[in-house]
């Protein structure tokens, strides 16, 4: 099977996401065959919580600001294939593969009490990976060479990108 590059794009979208999200961070490893299976796993990190004034116990997941946070996580791996696909007209997003991850934002939101709109959170996470493109395309590089990263390494490589 190839690895699609679009993968590298989308994990990476969503790593980089989670490493500057307020509340969250990648907490799983990254197979870029599994592209579409959802399998992107991201951690609610009790220290982040702790940090922002939240205590960090299951009710924290329905915290409206934490629900929104990981939204911008969860499209942020789509938002980064786009802006691929933009920079390489080669390149073609493929939103099938990201309705594992919309399902899941759906889900946290009407948990939280929120409105199951998540265009607000697509741009913001546009914005967020437009202005960090340079660790996006770093990171996505990095992942397609090796088709598989366990979720310590990926956090040492954006750390040392940021």
């Amino acid at each position: 099977m190839t690895i699609k590059p679009e993968a590298a794009y989308h994990e990476a979208g969503h790593a980089i996401m989670a490493y500057l999200s307020k509340y969250h961070l990648l907490a799983g490893p990254i197979e870029l065959a599994d592209y579409g299976a959802g399998e992107a796993y991201i951690g609610l990190i009790p220290s982040k919580l702790t940090s922002a004034g939240i205590e960090a116990d299951e009710a924290a997941q329905r915290n409206p600001d934490v629900a929104k946070d990981l939204g911008r996580v969860l499209v942020a791996g789509l938002m980064a294939e786009r802006i691929a696909a933009e920079h390489d007209p080669a390149l073609t997003p493929n939103p099938t593969c990201a309705q594992p991850d919309y399902a899941m934002l759906v889900q946290q939101l009407a948990a939280a009490g929120l409105s199951r709109k998540y265009d607000r959170l697509e741009t913001e996470a546009r914005a967020t990976l437009e202005a960090h493109w340079d660790k996006v395309e770093a990171l996505a590089g990095w992942l397609l060479g090796r088709g598989r990263a366990e979720f310590a390494e990926v956090n040492a490589f954006i750390a040392r990108l940021v």
